[in-house]
């Protein structure tokens, strides 16, 4: 959190909640009608569960943190700092990236698909520390710079942003002074400098779809990139036909926040973690005179002070993942309850980390159609409330969804 001329941050706290796992609310006419994948943090299985936490769909996967399904039933997925790769259903790998030897992260924290053919991800390398960048005394022995690749099916990067290289113009848009204040709290309240290596620690990295707005105004049109940078509270935009940060918000609003995403209508969605502050807020934000127009928070009772996301539904409503506490749920553009869900899936990664769900997408059932059609399970003691027997997954599913 960025206030009085420094930027200060916390450490780890557990979320625990002692209620039941699974559905807790559902008000099916007030929801938007899916089927929810999520990842767990650090876990080894991407999941896909239907409105009532029916478990769909799984995909096995060496370090679930990302994935959006395809069209055709597969998923893309990234192994965080290790691959990109495209699985079918069945979990067989079809396409994978695992970067060169210049990178020290291939790829982390987040991609997006500019095409069928060429993707965009974070990566990172070890870098030497800049002159003036960090206050005297603190410098650490490298600096980790995030970079922007996008790549193309054929393992080609055909283009890259450096954010170390853009550190003067990043500064200048967000307003902050270099050398970066980067401050630690200490027991008795005071404040002391100090360096982190991994100075801008980005998150998200997302294509620009058309908008209004971005007729308007070229900084948001279609095709630049919205990022994250967690470490200094900033989310930004990138003109890749300017090689340049066009857009920065938060110092001084923002708290370690992740999953910035562009509305139909231009506005901004994003998880503020609120990881100083003590409490999480969904906000959404409108770029041009940065006024906060929506948002959702409840104290110390909404917190997730790492990881996290959020998802804009076509019917208005909000899909908010919760990662800390392993929670899924929507609300209403008023803000009313109508679906929530607890992760039952609590034993994987290193210790047991995976119950905490790092992102979560709700997809239509006519999107996942394509997935079920897939499956070649063969359905023996089913039958309908009219005494067919039921031959398919996807019908299966669909009976299941109908009670």
């Amino acid at each position: 959190m960025y206030f009085d001329g420094k930027l200060v941050t916390a450490g780890e706290k557990m979320r625990l909640d002692s209620g039941l796992f699974g559905v807790r609310t559902y008000i099916p006419e007030k929801c938007y009608p899916g089927f929810t994948l999520f990842s767990p943090a650090w876990g080894n299985t991407e999941y896909l569960i239907n409105m009532r936490g029916l478990l769909v769909h799984r995909w096995q996967v060496t370090h679930s943190n990302v994935a959006e399904l395809l069209p055709n039933g597969n998923i893309f997925t990234h192994n965080c700092g290790s691959w990109l790769e495209e699985l079918t259903p069945d979990s067989t790998t079809v396409w994978r990236w695992e970067g060169d030897d210049t990178l020290a992260d291939p790829n982390h924290h987040d991609f997006d698909r500019v095409s069928e053919d060429d993707i965009v991800t974070l990566a990172a390398r070890n870098e030497p520390v800049m002159d003036g960048f960090y206050m005297p005394g603190v410098e650490p022995d490298r600096m980790r710079t995030d970079f922007v690749l996008r790549i193309n099916k054929n393992r080609e990067i055909v283009w890259e942003f450096s954010f170390r290289e853009h550190v003067e113009e990043l500064c200048k848009l967000a307003g902050y002074p270099i050398p970066i204040p980067y401050m630690h709290e200490t027991d008795s309240g005071k404040f002391q400098p100090w360096g982190p290596a991994d100075w801008a620690h980005a998150n998200t990295i997302e294509v620009l779809p058309p908008t209004p707005l971005g007729e308007k105004d070229k900084r948001f049109k279609a095709g630049n990139l919205l990022f994250s940078l967690r470490s200094l509270d900033i989310i930004g935009i990138i003109d890749p036909d300017k090689d340049a940060i066009v857009w920065c918000y938060g110092p001084g609003i923002l708290d370690g926040q992740h999953q910035p995403t562009m509305l139909e209508n231009g506005n901004i969605l994003v998880f503020d973690n609120g990881t100083y502050r003590g409490y999480s807020i969904v906000r959404e934000i409108e770029p041009t005179s940065g006024d906060i127009v929506w948002q959702d928070e409840n104290g110390t009772n909404f917190f997730s002070p790492f990881r996290s996301g959020n998802q804009r539904l076509p019917n208005g409503n909000t899909l908010i993942c919760e990662c800390d506490a392993g929670h899924l749920f929507e609300v209403t553009p008023d803000k009313e309850l109508v679906w929530d869900f607890y992760s039952p899936f609590v034993g994987q990664g290193p210790h047991h980390l995976g119950k905490r769900i790092h992102r979560a997408t709700r997809y239509s059932p006519e999107y996942v159609e394509p997935l079920l059609q897939a499956r070649e399970d063969r359905i023996v003691s089913e039958i309908d409330e009219n005494g067919r027997h039921i031959r398919t997954y996807a019908e299966l599913i669909r009976l299941y969804q109908s009670h």
